[in-house]
């Protein structure tokens, strides 16, 4: 596993934040044992979290409270022509409630610019390794436009969610083509093998040639009753059943 990659891929802040499902929680928890560098990386951020937390979380004055509390009831005398106080008493309780909000927003705000950190990041190292792949050919873009052409993302599953792919199946021919936005090179040993799921049972499309980048990778044969498809890592040639622990993207029709 790249644990580099892992760590910038914004899991770190989705789980401190809780914000996480169970699965990567408990994939998180599992993987910081092993590497400490994941440990460290979390550490650092429920630190930097709790820093900017305590820099934000001062209140406004008394005398702030007071000037907006009677500017509140004047404004609620004007439209409804009497206060009691039952109505001063419900405006004073929702103080803490408000005061949490207002921490809430200054805590999500920054959890949304800390990701967004991450994510200019991780766009600039991939544009930096792949930008002689930028440009498409002529007749690559054609095929986009065919009407019978229907696209399908391909997302990244689990720690490979940093994986993107695009396809576009042409469902008169039983072509698919792909091109390739971010997937790691694998080894001698290893190709990326191409699946449809029909009838809720994995049929092997075949082997992507993954070295063919730039431009788009046909593959033919697509069973026209497909719903789903993913991308495993197999065995070099292929294999007859898909290893699903090895699942780097999947994608819906």
């Amino acid at each position: 596993m790249k644990i580099e990659e892992y760590i910038s891929s914004g899991i770190i802040e989705l789980y401190v934040m809780g914000l996480c499902s169970e699965d990567e929680k408990r994939e998180i928890e599992s993987l910081r044992r092993q590497y400490p560098e994941l440990e460290i990386a979390i550490r650092d951020f429920e630190t930097e979290l709790e820093a900017k937390m305590q820099q934000n979380t001062s209140l406004p004055a008394a005398e702030t409270d007071k000037r907006i509390l009677k500017s509140i009831d004047e404004l609620r005398f004007s439209v409804d022509n009497f206060k009691t106080t039952a109505k001063k008493t419900q405006i004073i309780r929702m103080k803490p409630l408000m005061a949490a909000a207002v921490l809430l927003l200054i805590v999500c705000g920054y959890f949304i610019y800390s990701l967004n950190k991450k994510i200019t990041s991780l766009e600039k190292q991939i544009s930096g390794k792949d930008a002689e792949f930028s440009t498409l050919p002529a007749k690559d873009y054609k095929i986009m436009l065919e009407p019978t052409i229907t696209p399908v993302a391909m997302l990244g599953v689990g720690i490979h969610s940093i994986c993107r792919c695009t396809m576009f199946w042409d469902k008169k021919t039983g072509k698919i083509y792909i091109i390739i936005h971010h997937l790691p090179q694998p080894s001698s040993t290893k190709d990326y093998q191409l699946w449809a799921m029909v009838n809720g049972k994995p049929v092997s499309v075949g082997i992507i040639q993954d070295e063919i980048r730039g431009r788009f990778i046909e593959m033919k044969e697509i069973p026209s009753d497909a719903t789903e498809f993913i991308v495993t890592l197999e065995k070099a040639g292929g294999n007859e059943s898909p290893t699903m622990e090895e699942t780097y993207m999947s994608g819906r029709i």
